[in-house]
This record gives structure tokens, C-alpha cells and sequence, in this order.
């Protein structure tokens, strides 16, 4: 893993916040947007701005072991990011011995913060918890759907069997049980065999769960099958583009995703996850700040106050979460995901 250069970076030995997310891989699209945030963050400050640099994780444990190492030896004070739990696990017993406090941005796993106190990490997150994303699914189908029969289908792998599972047992607490729930092997080229599934059953709704290039081909296959289909889908879709176009009307109900503007334009500043990486930069700035002016430990200080960001207010509670961005819908629309009128 190398260590990605910024515009305001740290010397050997200099105070500042390490940015610690993908630079490389399929993810690298996202880590831009919040290398673009966090740097937004710092250059707001008139005066007396901390340094930050970025340092590429890779998205996998390797990654988050090796960019907490390059933080600990440039003198890092304080890490913001982390978008892939396994990065963050690699990091967090790195980062915690040399006493380097770290702001989770991305990383939403539960077990991250039960073991918090447990293992002595110092870590706090303000990205969603685990449930948020199937939360918020359930709450699309419920309030957007009105009670139509609708399909539940997922692509066989962890992230989609959880998430499928999750979504129906909050819909079913409720009353509301899939008509038809199925799933389908990922990495195939075509997915008529499921679309004509979902064309027997009936149901004109279906939410999917996998890859965004397997959502893709199983929706261009259904909708060839039944025009009038309506899908959804979870944040995977916020992956690269891939081969496969995504067809237009495809939703994803996604967390802190701004893509409320037209493809015509040129992208807002704070474009996906720089608005999270943004507030989570913010919040070191401020720690930092009334760590150094009230001779305080940073730890002391992110457990027991409040920050004025520019997402809102935020606290951290006693397991360390400060859920702040809230769920969306966004419909897919020529080339990109457009904020969806009716969410």
C-alpha cells in the first residue's frame, strides 16, 4: 500500500489527521470523494490548520494494518475514514497502542464498537450502524410500495443473505411478507431464468440485493421480461460503474449520497462521501483544538463534548456512535443516481 499525497501533507513529524481510506481498488471512487471532503474541512480554517494526509487501506485488513503503521510513524495525532470494516480492524490495534484516536467514517460493523471497551480501541464512529441500511429498506417498502406484493431476492453472498434477511424480518414484524423471496448465483451473464420467476409470481416490485453489476444484469433481464417492474436496491449500488449499464429507474436507497443535480453539471463539492468524511474531519479539527487549548487527552475529549459541524451537532454516545447521515432514495436517471421526487 503507498502512502497517497495530498496537497496538505505531514512531514515526518508533524501534528495532523491521517485520512485512512481505499485510493486503489474498486472502492478508490469513494475514497476520493472523502480525501475531497476532509480536505475541504481543513481548508476552511483561516488560521492554524492541522496538516492531513491520506493513506490508501485498500479496503481489506492488509491495507488497514499497513496505513496504520505509515500514520504511526508520520506522527499522526488523529485518524478520520476507514469505509470497509476490514481495513478498520487491521488498524484499530495499531492505531490504539500509540494512542492515535480514530473517527470512524464508513466501517459500520457492530462488533467494531463491542469490542471497543473490551480490547481498549479508541475509536468512535459516526458512520450508520449495522442495521441502518435495512432499516431503511424496510421503511422504503413499507411507506413507497403502500402494501403491493413484492419480491425479496439476493445474490447468495454475506452482504446480500444479511441484508435480505434483515429487511424481512423488520417487514414481517409489521405484517408484511414477500409474495416471492429468491436468489440467484452472481458473476453470470444473464439472469432470465429469475426473471421469468419474477414474471410467473406476479409481484411488480422487487427489491434485490449483490453487486452492482449483478443487479444490473438481473434488472435488464427482468425489465425485458416485465416492463413495468419497480427495483430497489442498497447502497452496493454506489459501486464503480462497471460493463453492465444499471437501466434507468433503478433506485438505491443510500445514506449521505448528494446526487440531487443534474448530469449536465458539474458535481457538488461535497459529492457522496466527502459529506461524512467532511463532518468526521470537523471533528478532529475541534478535538485537536480544545485537546491542545485545555490540556486534555483527545479520548476525553471526543467521549464528553458536543461539535458544531457542518452536518448538524454531534455527540458521541457511551459505546462511542454518533449516527448522522440519514437514508435517501435515489433513482438512476441516464448516468448517474438522481435524488428520487417521491423520497
Amino acid at each position: 500500500m503507498s502512502l497517497g499525497s495530498s496537497a496538505l501533507s505531514l512531514p515526518a513529524r508533524a501534528e495532523g489527521i491521517g485520512l485512512a481510506v481505499p485510493m486503489s481498488g474498486p472502492s478508490a471512487l469513494l475514497g476520493r470523494q472523502a480525501a475531497d471532503g476532509a480536505r475541504s474541512a481543513v481548508a476552511a480554517i483561516d488560521t492554524a490548520a492541522p496538516r492531513i494526509a491520506t493513506f490508501d487501506t485498500g479496503c481489506d485488513r492488509e491495507g488497514g494494518e499497513a496505513a496504520a503503521r505509515r500514520m504511526v510513524d508520520a506522527k499522526a495525532e488523529i485518524a478520520v475514514g476507514f469505509l470497509c470494516v476490514a481495513a478498520l480492524e487491521g488498524a484499530l490495534p495499531i492505531l490504539s497502542s500509540s494512542n492515535i484516536p480514530t473517527i470512524d467514517i464508513g466501517a459500520r460493523s457492530d462488533r467494531v464498537l463491542e469490542r471497543r471497551e473490551r480490547a481498549g480501541w479508541q475509536v468512535w464512529r459516526i458512520a450508520p450502524g449495522t442495521s441502518a441500511e435495512a432499516q431503511a429498506l424496510a421503511a422504503f417498502v413499507r411507506e413507497r410500495w403502500q402494501g403491493a406484493p413484492f419480491a425479496l431476492i439476493e445474490d447468495g453472498s454475506s452482504y446480500g443473505r444479511d441484508l435480505a434477511e434483515g429487511v424481512r424480518e423488520l417487514l414481517e414484524a409489521q405484517g408484511l411478507r414477500p409474495l416471492l423471496t429468491d436468489n440467484f448465483r452472481p458473476a453470470e451473464e444473464k439472469q432470465f431464468g429469475l426473471a421469468r420467476r419474477i414474471a410467473q409470481s406476479g409481484v411488480r416490485h422487487v427489491l434485490v440485493f449483490g453487486a452492482r453489476r449483478d443487479v444490473a444484469i438481473m434488472a435488464r433481464d427482468a425489465l425485458d421480461v416485465t416492463p413495468d417492474l419497480q427495483i430497489a436496491s442498497g447502497e452496493s449500488l454506489l459501486d464503480e460503474p462497471g460493463d453492465v449499464p444499471l437501466p434507468d429507474g433503478v433506485v438505491s436507497v443510500a445514506s449521505g449520497f448528494d446526487v440531487g443535480w443534474p448530469p449536465s453539471e458539474a458535481p457538488p463539492a461535497d459529492e457522496g462521501y466527502a459529506r461524512i468524511a467532511r463532518v468526521g474531519a470537523e471533528i478532529a479539527i475541534e478535538a485537536l483544538r480544545r485537546s491542545k487549548a485545555e490540556t486534555r487527552t483527545l479520548a476525553d475529549v471526543l467521549g464528553n463534548e458536543t461539535f458544531v459541524t457542518s452536518g448538524g451537532l454531534v455527540r458521541f454516545d457511551a459505546q462511542g456512535s454518533a449516527d448522522v447521515v440519514p437514508f435517501r432514495s435515489y433513482r438512476w436517471q441516464g448516468d448517474r443516481f438522481q435524488a428520487d421526487e417521491e423520497g
